[in-house]
Formats: structure tokens, C-alpha cells, sequence
């Protein structure tokens, strides 16, 4: 009866973990969804396994299945206790670091749930037909075998989406389609959301379309509706949030939301497969209801809209559109502001809590309002842009507005205001402003990718410091926003990460801004969007003056590149969607090429072709690669003697290989920094990479195949910043890291299978920082404690402990959970 007791010792501890699990979302509001999630299927599980015990019971049966059950929830419980007392939020930036390990378990105690279901079935087929015991243990056991291999799998395609590169269509780049939080400030959207949610909840009533002139809010509502707690409560982990665009790919995203949900992908041929699909997958889901939210859909998508019409009970559609979208479903049109809460969002943007205390008259203020009609984000961005203005120049705006008036009421025109407020930005950082019309329209854009193309375009010192000041400007100001998926909530050396969206009325503002240059052929900045193979006419055998060039083609594209001239370009961006890429022969004649940012927007990676363009380029400094295929990064290297930096994201990278035409220290001999992310296939470093002697950075990150690293790597002798986070499958540091003797900054975080540190990291002289989140399984050595110049150790709750002991001996040094930032600068 031993095990007998241990199905109702489960029980109990299935009841102490909800109760955690409660106690957790009263006091982590972010970790909300995850935690109601983890509760619905707690309680689903309980009244199964209690059954589970009368039955066994009433049998006399022993259940060593169930009896396993306790360990698992005792860890559960465990985790769930560490996220409600940890710091897990961050900052407004700062995605929790404790939500990935919830998901996790959550996604184990559903597939514990569905063994439980079949061992319940199994069980009252034995009280019924008194089959014997020990065949229906064998029954058991191998239902058991095959949710231990689906769990297995369940985590294995979560380990490699966690690992997949953020790619497009992403509103949370390492959970896509997770509905992003509403901003911080919102004003009058309570009705709305009232009224909205009684359309979702309506029987039979399967799609609403929010349409609104563009700056009226309708992303914002959306999003807010998300996160309402009776949506929560009904759709759960069934809310669907995709950001649809002008241009979108039906079978990306298609592709994406298998990935998001745990499945593994494969390549549809055509729209119709992926449709069929997407209609089988919401039909597995749809046990439950669910909520697609399609955001910003463009007059024309009526098409691919038809695509996302399934006959499922309890499936809703939400449309966010500028027009009316007819024959979809009913209509809710969201209204500009009155005056009243116009009023109450400028004050909230502007930080004003009364006229006076700013030294604004009132009328002055009153006009300013006015002049924004009521479209929310023309508030938020000129109240933001006049947060640190002097009282005169708030005079000055409403005069210059007021001679413009007419035209703005005329038109129905934002652009008045809100270029009034890029105007207000110094000429440098409208010009930094204005360069984000490179990147396509409904992406995430990079923020790595962004300091790329400033720190060469504008010569800045190199050290991307003030380009992310700049980032955070523009951010402050409302012009853009910044997502970060950092799991743990701490700052760190390199900005992969982190991730620019933009209203696309603003980015038709920047567009607008850009023409105002001059034709085509004398922009500064010239954005080409081709359609198919049709280019147009100016474009054959021109001379193009602009210094940033970027081209997007889309996945019919056959790259037969008209003949042109750019000889001013500095930074090229292409972003294309074919699995197939062959890069312009014109690049070669581009004798002022400092950057280079080649993005796939595809789903699998692309081949990319004549790399030889770019031998010939002696300025070119930056070569940023996302989503190819890269066979080697040894063989065939194309000699760039001046080339600085090289990134490489999402790649699909082949193996070392000693059959290489050029060494690639003598290719790249003044290579300072290397950044290797989200690369799931690189399994080894290549040794050549350690005679590259000149360089100081190297990130490799989200690598899960990385196992080990070269001894060879001690050969790096000017190597200041080495970040390693998320290679789960390194097993240790060589020894041979104690010759880094100028290594400053050491990142292991979220290295699991590093067990331990090796002596020799206590010759690490210039260490000042070293990051060990989720390294609470790593031995420290004694020799620790010769780390003089360390400043700070960021790590979590666990890993701190393994310092306390050496605390003593490192009076200087900072044990941080997280990472603060006013200690730590």
C-alpha cells in the first residue's frame, strides 16, 4: 500500500502548489497569465488524481506511476516560490526571468494531465471488468513511456524555440504571438474595452473589425483587451496577437504559430497546405476557446483574411484596421479622444500636474491640445517632445501651429504635429530617426543592427554607447519603443536582444521627412521596395547619390539586378524572403561601403550567394548576416583587411573545415569583435578563430549545440568582453582562460551544464564583471578570491549562495541579484 500512500502525498502537494501558485499571482501581476495558466490545469489535474486514489483503493493497487508524481510538484512549488519572492519584473523594458521555467512547467503539467486522464480511463476499466491487474500495468506503463517521449519532445522543440532567432512577424521575439502590454499611460479606453469585450463574448458572433484613422489607438486597445481579466479568463493561453502589416507572408506566420505552440515545422508548399494546416492545429487547440487578433490589416488583405475563417466553436477574430474591411464580421469604430481626457494624457506625457508649476498659460496649453484632435498618439508624442522645453518654446509651437491651422484642419493631417516635434530633436538625432525607414515596415528591427548603421554612418567612437543613448532618447520621447527579451532583467554588453518597433505612422512620417530631400537619385537616404522582378525605370544604368540604400524584395524575387551606380552609400541594407539570394554585382563599385546588413525575413534559412562583390571593399567595417546559411566559417573567406565586426544571427552554420582556401585570421586581420546568436547549429568553434589576435569581443549566445571550446582559445590575448549566455550544452571553460589576462567582462549565464569554474579563472587580473544567472550548479575554486579588479558578480538567488563563503575575501565586489544599475555603472 506504499505506493497508495504516495498517490494521496501527491495529492496534498498538488494542493499546497495551488495554493503557491494564488499567492504568486497576487504578488506578481506579470507573471499573471503564466500563473492562471499553471492554475487551470492544476485544477484539472487534482479531481483526476484524487479519483485516481479512491480507485487504487477500492483495487488494492499499487500506482509507482503516481507515486512519481510528488517530486515533480515539490519542484514546481519550489520554482514557483523563487518567482514570487525574486526580483523577476526589471524594469518597464524587462521581460520576467522567471516566465520561461513557468511555461515550461506548465507545459509538463499538461502532458501529466493528459497521463492521468489515460491511467484514470484505464483504471475504471479495470473496476469494471476485473481484467487483471498486471496486464493493465503494462497498459499503464506504456502510456506512461509515450508522455514521457511526447514531454521529452514538448521540451526539446521548446529548448529549440527558445533558441530560434527572433525573426519577423515576432511581437515577442522568443515567444511569438504572446499579446504585448498596453503602454504604461492609456485614457479613455474603459468604454471601448467594455465594448469590445461584450462583441467577443456575443454567441455566434466570430469576427470584430476595430477600424480607426491611424494614431487613434486601435493597437493600444487591442492590446489592453488582451490583458483584460475576463479575456485571460475565457481565451487563457489561446490569445493569438500578430502583427499583419502592408506586406505580410501567410505561410511565415502560419509557420511561426506551429513554432510558437511546440510543433515542429515543416515547409508548405503552397498557401492552401499551410491554410489546411493552421485549420487542423486551431482545431486541436480549440478544446478550448480561442482569440486571433489581427493587427494593423491594410485595405487589400481581404484575401488572406478569408484564409483565417475556420468553423470552431469558440474561435473569436479580432481585426485592428484604418478602413472598414466590409463583409467581416461586425464593426466597432474607435473615436478620437474629448477633450477632457486629451487633456488628462498630454498632462500624464508631459508630466504636467498643473499649468503653473510649468510656467505654461493655460491658453497656451488649451491650444496646444487643441491642435492635437484628439488622436492619442500625437498627444503622447508632442506632449513627450515638450516635457524639457523652456515655456517660450511652447509659445513659439503654438504660433507656428496656429499660422498652420488651416491646412491641418483641411488635410485631418498629424503630420503637422508630429513633425513639429521631430523638428523640436537635434539635427543629428532626427537625421538617426529618419535612417529607421531602412528597415521594413511591421518588423522587429534590432537594435544591434540600428548601432551598426550609426556608429559608421556618423563616425561615433565605435563603442555603440552613444547610439544606444540615442535609442533611449528616441524611445523617451515616444517615437519609438524598445523590447527586451531578456529573460533575467539585467543590462548587459551587447544589445541582441533588445528590439525597436515604430507606429507606422511614424514611419510614414520618417518617409514623408525623407522626400522632402529631393527626387529619388538625391535623397540621403533612399528605400526601395520591389514587387516580383519589376524594377521601375529610373533605377537602369542611374547613378544614386543617397548614403543609405536599403532594398526589400519579397519571396518571388529571382535577383536579376539592374546595372547601377552608388558610389555614396555607406550603409547597405537588403532584406529579402527567398530561400535563394544572390547578392548585386553593383556592391563592388560601392568604394565608401562601411556597412552591411543582409536580413532574411523567410522562415528557414537562405543561401546566399556572390560573396566575391564584397573582396574588393576596403572601407567596408561592419558585415551584419541574419537567417543564412553559412557552410563554414573557415572555408572560402573573402579577404576584407579593414572589416572590424561581424555578426551573425539565426545562422545556419557548417561545420569547421581544415579544406580552407584562405586562413581566416589572414582574411579578416583586423577583425575587433565577433557575434555569433540564436546559430542552433554551430557545434564547435572553429580553432582558426584564435589566431585572430586582434580581437577584443566575442559573443556567442543562444547557441545550444556549442558543447566546447578550443584550448586554443588562451591565444586571444587582447580579448577584453567574452559572453557565453545560454549555450546550455557547453560543458566547461578550458583551463587555458587564464592567459586572457585584458578579459574584463565574463557572461556564463544560463550555462547549465558548467559544473565547474576552472582554477585558473582567479588569473582573470582585469575582470570586472561576470554574469552567472542560472549557474547555481557551477563550482566555484578558491582561486576566486585573487579576483581583485571584480566589481560586480550578477547571478540569481541560488548562484549567490556559492559566493558567500568568499564574500570576505572580496570586499569590493557586488553579489547582484538582477543587475542594478545605479551600483553598477
Amino acid at each position: 500500500m506504499e505506493c497508495v500512500v504516495a498517490g494521496f502525498v501527491a495529492e496534498k502537494v498538488l494542493g499546497e502548489l495551488l495554493k503557491s501558485v494564488k499567492e504568486a499571482m497576487r504578488k506578481k501581476k506579470k507573471l499573471e497569465t503564466t500563473l492562471k495558466s499553471i492554475e487551470s490545469t492544476l485544477n484539472s489535474i487534482i479531481p483526476v488524481v484524487e479519483s485516481i486514489n479512491e480507485l487504487n483503493e477500492k483495487l488494492d493497487r499499487e500506482d509507482e506511476d503516481i507515486g512519481r508524481l510528488w517530486k515533480q510538484i515539490k519542484e514546481g512549488q519550489e520554482l514557483v516560490s523563487k518567482c514570487s519572492k525574486g526580483n523577476c519584473c526589471g524594469s518597464c523594458f524587462k521581460q520576467s526571468n522567471c516566465t520561461e521555467e513557468l511555461r515550461d512547467f506548465d507545459h509538463s503539467l499538461k502532458s501529466f494531465y493528459d497521463f492521468v486522464q489515460e491511467v484514470k480511463e484505464v483504471r475504471e476499466e479495470v473496476k469494471v471488468t476485473h481484467v487483471g491487474v498486471k496486464d493493465i500495468q503494462v497498459q499503464v506503463k506504456e502510456i506512461h513511456e509515450e508522455v514521457k517521449d511526447m514531454r521529452k519532445d514538448l521540451r526539446s522543440n521548446i529548448q529549440t524555440e527558445k533558441a530560434a532567432s527572433p525573426m519577423s512577424n515576432s511581437n515577442v521575439p522568443l515567444w511569438p504571438f504572446t499579446p504585448p502590454e498596453p503602454p504604461q499611460i492609456t485614457v479613455g479606453l474603459d468604454k471601448p474595452t467594455k465594448d469590445l469585450k461584450n462583441e467577443l463574448f456575443k454567441d455566434g458572433m466570430s469576427t470584430v473589425v476595430l477600424t480607426a484613422p491611424g494614431g487613434c489607438g486601435k493597437t493600444t486597445l487591442a492590446k489592453k483587451l488582451c490583458h483584460d481579466e475576463a479575456i485571460k479568463e475565457k481565451f487563457k493561453d489561446n490569445i493569438f496577437f500578430i502583427t499583419v502589416s502592408k506586406s505580410p507572408d501567410l505561410k511565415v506566420i502560419i509557420q511561426q504559430l506551429f513554432r510558437h505552440k511546440g510543433h515542429s515545422v515543416h515547409e508548405f508548399r503552397t498557401d492552401e497546405e499551410a491554410v489546411n494546416c493552421l485549420e487542423q492545429l486551431l482545431k486541436q487547440i480549440g478544446t478550448k476557446p480561442i482569440l486571433l487578433v489581427l493587427d494593423d490589416v491594410w485595405s487589400g488583405s481581404e484575401s488572406l483574411l478569408e484564409r483565417f475563417k475556420f468553423q470552431i466553436p469558440g474561435y473569436k477574430i479580432l481585426l485592428t484596421s484604418r478602413s472598414s474591411l466590409g463583409g467581416f464580421g461586425s464593426k466597432y469604430k474607435l473615436d478620437t479622444l474629448n477633450y477632457e481626457d486629451s487633456l488628462s494624457l498630454f498632462r500624464q506625457s508631459a508630466e504636467l500636474r498643473n499649468s503653473t508649476s510649468n510656467n505654461v498659460e493655460d491658453d497656451v496649453l488649451k491650444k496646444i491640445v487643441s491642435f492635437c484632435k484628439g488622436f492619442p498618439l500625437a498627444l503622447s508624442v508632442v506632449g513627450r517632445s515638450l516635457r524639457q522645453q523652456r515655456p517660450e518654446i511652447w509659445r513659439n509651437k503654438v504660433k507656428q501651429w496656429s499660422k498652420a491651422g488651416a491646412f491641418f484642419e483641411s488635410n485631418n493631417d498629424l503630420f503637422t504635429c508630429l513633425k513639429s516635434s521631430l523638428d523640436a530633436l537635434d539635427n543629428k538625432l532626427k537625421e538617426c530617426y529618419i535612417d529607421l525607414g531602412a528597415f521594413p515596415e511591421g518588423q522587429l528591427i534590432s537594435a544591434s543592427a540600428i548601432i551598426d548603421m550609426w556608429e559608421e554612418l556618423y563616425e561615433m567612437n565605435g563603442d555603440g554607447l552613444n547610439s544606444i543613448s540615442n535609442l533611449h532618447e528616441l524611445s523617451s520621447l515616444n517615437l519609438i519603443d524598445l523590447v527586451d527579451t531578456r529573460r533575467d532583467g539585467s543590462e548587459r554588453e551587447n544589445y541582441n536582444e533588445t528590439f525597436v518597433t515604430q507606429h507606422d505612422l511614424l514611419r510614414d512620417l520618417v518617409n514623408h521627412v525623407s522626400g522632402l530631400a529631393g527626387s529619388e537619385q538625391g535623397r540621403k537616404n533612399l528605400v526601395v521596395d520591389i514587387n516580383g522582378n519589376e524594377f521601375r525605370g529610373w533605377w537602369k544604368n542611374q547613378t544614386i547619390s543617397a548614403h543609405v540604400l536599403s532594398i526589400s524584395t519579397d519571396e518571388t524575387f529571382l535577383s536579376n539586378w539592374p546595372n547601377i551606380q552608388a558610389p555614396e552609400v555607406g550603409v547597405l541594407v537588403l532584406n529579402f524572403r527567398t530561400k535563394k539570394y544572390t547578392l548585386p554585382k553593383f556592391i563592388k563599385s560601392m568604394d565608401k561601403l562601411k556597412t552591411l546588413i543582409l536580413t532574411n525575413y523567410g522562415f528557414f534559412s537562405a543561401e546566399i550567394s556572390n560573396f566575391i562583390v564584397l573582396g574588393n571593399l576596403s572601407n567596408l567595417k561592419r558585415i551584419r548576416l541574419e537567417q543564412v546559411l553559412i557552410p563554414s566559417l573557415t572555408i572560402n573567406c573573402v579577404q576584407l583587411e579593414n572589416l572590424q565586426k561581424i555578426s551573425l544571427i539565426g545562422c545556419n552554420i557548417g561545420p569547421a573545415s581544415g579544406d580552407k582556401a584562405i586562413r581566416i585570421s589572414d582574411a579578416l586581420p583586423k577583425l575587433v569583435e565577433i557575434n555569433i546568436g540564436y546559430c542552433n547549429s554551430l557545434n564547435e568553434l572553429p580553432v582558426g578563430l584564435c589566431d585572430i589576435v586582434s580581437l577584443k569581443k566575442l559573443r556567442i549566445t543562444y547557441c545550444p549545440g556549442l558543447s566546447i571550446l578550443p584550448r586554443e582559445i588562451g591565444k586571444m590575448v587582447n580579448l577584453q568582453v567574452l559572453m557565453l549566455s545560454s549555450c546550455r550544452n557547453l560543458s566547461d571553460l578550458p583551463d587555458t582562460i587564464g592567459s586572457l589576462h585584458k578579459l574584463s567582462i565574463l557572461d556564463i549565464s544560463d550555462c547549465i551544464s558548467i559544473k565547474n569554474l576552472p582554477e585558473q579563472i582567479g588569473e582573470l587580473q582585469s575582470l570586472k564583471k561576470l554574469y552567472m544567472t542560472g549557474c547555481s550548479n557551477c563550482r566555484l575554486p578558491n582561486s576566486v578570491t585573487t579576483l581583485h579588479s571584480l566589481k560586480s558578480v550578477i547571478c540569481d538567488e541560488e548562484t549567490e549562495k556559492s559566493w558567500k563563503p568568499f564574500k570576505r575575501d572580496l570586499p569590493n565586489t557586488l553579489i547582484l541579484i538582477g543587475e542594478d544599475l545605479s551600483l553598477n555603472q
